[in-house]
């Protein structure tokens, strides 16, 4: 019998162990938006595609609101936003000019205005997130949740300044936006975060029609349910319309989840 490859098995063995695969992450993401039980117009808008999501907010009561919040999630699309610090603050900087320019088209449009927060994934394994204004942002990893943006508003921004709870709820104009896309002309400060991406985290974007009728234990124990986003979602949103409904409701739900291996060259 004649044996074959004896003097390649050495080799070959070799080349097998370099044969490795590359961990690849992908979002599984939905969303739901209502108008609420008290409002007449839905001045929410959100974006949903493979690698980003976004949830703005027009602000109520300020006409164009509606407008804002779409102009923005479609400048934020249109900018094509990676997952780094830098690409996302020109993307928000690009938005904020975008407000600006259709509201000078029309005095009526003059103040209006928008909050936008975002999520952005590098399948590589980054999660980076924006926010300006008081839309949010949570994170669900090892089974804790944690609000991850904070609200800007004047309050919370005195109470950073030194002032205490008490002092800055005081405030004239405490719960007045400080930041927002659009209204004031100097560009919009942008917070940014960067997480590494792990399997089975959740991350919830919501405008503050959710979190101002339902308390953060409650909006945890719907998204630690274990149902999957488009469900979890929904059940926020029907959540918040039985508490009241006193705005509209937006939330995307989205998980981080590993993507088919590829070989690397």
């Amino acid at each position: 019998m004649t044996h074959t490859g004896g003097g390649n098995e050495p080799a070959a063995a070799a080349q097998r162990g370099r044969i490795a695969m590359r961990r690849s992450f992908r979002l599984d993401a939905d969303a739901c938006t209502h108008v609420g039980r008290r409002r007449q117009h839905n001045e929410d808008a959100f974006l949903l595609t493979e690698h980003l999501v976004a949830v703005a907010d027009g602000l109520g009561g300020h006409t164009g609101g509606d407008l804002a919040s779409a102009i923005a999630v479609e400048s934020l699309h249109s900018s094509n936003a990676g997952a780094d610090p830098e690409s996302l603050r020109d993307a928000y900087a690009a938005t904020h000019r975008d407000v600006q320019e259709r509201a000078a088209e029309d005095p009526q449009l003059a103040e209006m205005c928008t909050t936008m927060c975002a999520l952005a994934l590098d399948p590589a394994g980054t999660v980076v997130l924006a926010n300006v204004g008081d839309s949010r942002i949570y994170r669900c990893s090892d089974n804790r949740m944690t609000q991850v943006t904070w609200d800007h508003n004047w309050e919370n921004e005195y109470m950073r300044m030194g002032l205490s709870a008490a002092a800055a709820r005081r405030m004239e104009g405490a719960g007045s936006l400080s930041r927002v896309i659009g209204a004031f002309p100097e560009p919009c400060e942008v917070d940014i975060w960067s997480f590494d991406a792990a399997e089975g985290d959740r991350y919830l974007l919501a405008s503050d029609g959710l979190t101002r009728e339902l308390p953060d234990h409650e909006i945890a124990a719907l998204l630690a349910a274990g149902t999957p986003p488009a469900t979890a979602a929904g059940r926020l949103v029907n959540e918040a319309n039985d508490r009241g409904g006193n705005d509209n409701i937006t939330v995307i739900v989205a998980d981080i989840a590993v993507a088919a291996p590829r070989r690397l060259p």
